[in-house]
């Protein structure tokens, strides 16, 4: 089997130099790597000229990064903004672009995706074409495991990756023609396309995904602050795309049950009447609107929607009796007991013990359940890291729910980005 083994990057050469190292390192080497950079500087194109590899290099330079660029970029493309940018710099390619790109210039049969931060193990190539051969694979996806040294870095792991290997674009196999027919990777974001990608080449090719692990990803990030820009920015990103229907859901159905709380007091926080923004039947509105939003959308779909694999609130059943359930307890005590203490149905704080007891769910599930079953040790979680585990899993829920919910909320009145074929 002929390989091109394609390298999106970006200003990282110790990160390339140790790709292709390596990649020289292999049991069964590649016939050509090709490397496509929008770096801002030139360090990898050097690199690519100077490094001793016995493997052939082949470098494409994709565009050139520059500050804000992708921003303006966009900008240049509105009717009223276009006239203020003049600059003719195509700016960075998002790793999914680089990656279509290479697949044009790539000169073998098969390509083998990966990325500058994805080392793999030196059996990687040649087990893969043995797999193939002896599965009668047309793809076979990447498995990846994530390091963590640092103590923030296992904090991470546990709450998000685990410790076990992932399924991955990154070290995919596949042949050159097939992905050219159809099946490149979605472009204008820089994430969610590989979901994307995995999901529709599964529907239509007999793939294959390893159970040991062949590469390994040695960058999680090292503090706070970067790894929450990364994830909201990562998750405002996929919020466009057609995946991950039942998680848009779920923090759809959370926004709707915080209303369901907030909005009967409304009135009262802002001070009745003599309160400028008093709204009357506010929560009859409220109900109403939630209802109509959720007819429309099952309405729409059922009409319009065939191009979604999965549509908008395909779990509305689910979230319809959420709701009631949440409702029925925020007005337990009005309804059933009519708010005499003495009554055998009035449970004092109901609502308050039913969001502490979520909350509690949440929490146990993030800190507990996940990591264990993504191999995280026990030695590790306990006494107390699995309180941190926990407490940052669900910051970070925190942090991606804009990008959930305005995609729950879009998703079926907007064109789904998908690749350039579709």
């Amino acid at each position: 089997m002929n390989i091109s083994v394609i390298i999106p990057t970006l200003d990282n050469p110790d990160d390339v130099f140790d790709v292709i190292k390596s990649l020289n390192q292999q049991l069964l080497l590649p016939s050509e790597i090709v490397i496509v950079d929008s770096s801002s500087k030139d360090d990898i194109d050097k690199l690519s000229k100077n490094i001793d590899s016995i493997i052939p290099i082949t470098y494409a330079r994709f565009g050139r990064a520059y500050r804000n660029d992708r921003l303006i970029m966009m900008l240049k493309t509105l009717p009223i903004t276009k006239y203020f940018f003049q600059s003719n710099l195509k700016g960075r390619a998002y790793p999914y672009e680089a990656t279509n790109h290479g697949s044009l210039i790539a000169k073998n049969e098969w390509l083998a995706f990966l990325d500058a931060t994805t080392i793999p193990s030196k059996n990687w190539i040649k087990d893969y074409v043995e797999t193939i051969q002896r599965n009668k694979a047309e793809v076979v996806f990447g498995n990846t495991q994530y390091l963590a040294e640092t103590f923030f870095q296992k904090i991470l792991r546990a709450s998000t990756y685990g410790a076990n290997g992932i399924e991955t674009a990154p070290g995919s196999f596949m042949r050159r023609k097939d992905f050219l027919n159809g099946f490149q990777i979605t472009e204008g974001v820089r994430s969610g396309g590989d979901v994307d990608w995995k999901n529709r080449v599964r529907s239509n090719f007999r793939s294959f995904t390893p159970k040991d692990t062949y590469l390994v990803y040695p960058n999680l990030h090292k503090d706070l602050v970067s790894c929450t820009k990364k994830f909201f920015i990562y998750q405002m990103h996929t919020a466009v795309q057609d995946i991950a229907h039942s998680v848009k859901d779920l923090y759809f159905l959370l926004t709707l049950m915080f209303g369901l709380v907030l909005i009967p007091k409304w009135n009262a926080i802002v001070g009745w009447e003599a309160s400028p923004y008093y709204m009357p039947h506010i929560t009859k509105i409220y109900l109403l609107s939630a209802t109509l939003i959720l007819l429309f959308s099952l309405l729409f779909n059922r009409l319009f929607v065939k191009r979604t694999s999965k549509p908008f609130l395909k779990n509305a059943y689910k979230i319809s009796f959420f709701i009631l359930i949440s409702f029925a307890v925020y007005n337990w005590n009005s309804f059933l007991a009519g708010w005499v203490e003495e009554s055998v149905w009035y449970i004092p704080h109901i609502t308050k013990i039913f969001i502490i007891f979520l909350c509690f769910a949440s929490f146990t599930y993030r800190g507990l359940y996940f990591p264990i079953k993504n191999n995280i040790t026990f030695d590790f979680l306990f006494p107390m890291n699995w309180v941190c585990v926990g407490s940052l899993g669900l910051f970070l829920d925190i942090v991606k729910a804009p990008g959930y919910l305005i995609g729950a909320l879009i998703s079926p009145f907007i064109k789904v980005i998908r690749s350039p074929a579709n």
